[in-house]
């Protein structure tokens, strides 16, 4: 089980990779919009590799009775 304290600290980082991966997604976006197309799949990379880290800890609150919270 969680502490409190601790469960709070993970759930911040979770949401915290979550807004890194949704900002490399809207640069994506950009990239793909003004034809740059080599920019846009690095952006698309590292916005799956956010969402990794973000799903880590997803697992990792879950797998310990923890309580994930998105916001």
């Amino acid at each position: 089980m969680l502490s409190d304290t601790m469960q709070k600290a993970l759930n911040d980082q979770v949401n915290a990779e979550m807004y890194s991966a949704y900002l490399y997604l809207a640069m994506e976006a950009y990239f793909q919009s003004v034809g740059l197309s080599g920019f846009a799949i690095w952006m698309r990379v590292q916005t799956q590799e956010e969402l990794v880290h973000a799903m880590k800890i997803y697992d990792f609150i879950n797998e310990r009775g923890g309580r994930v919270s998105l916001k």
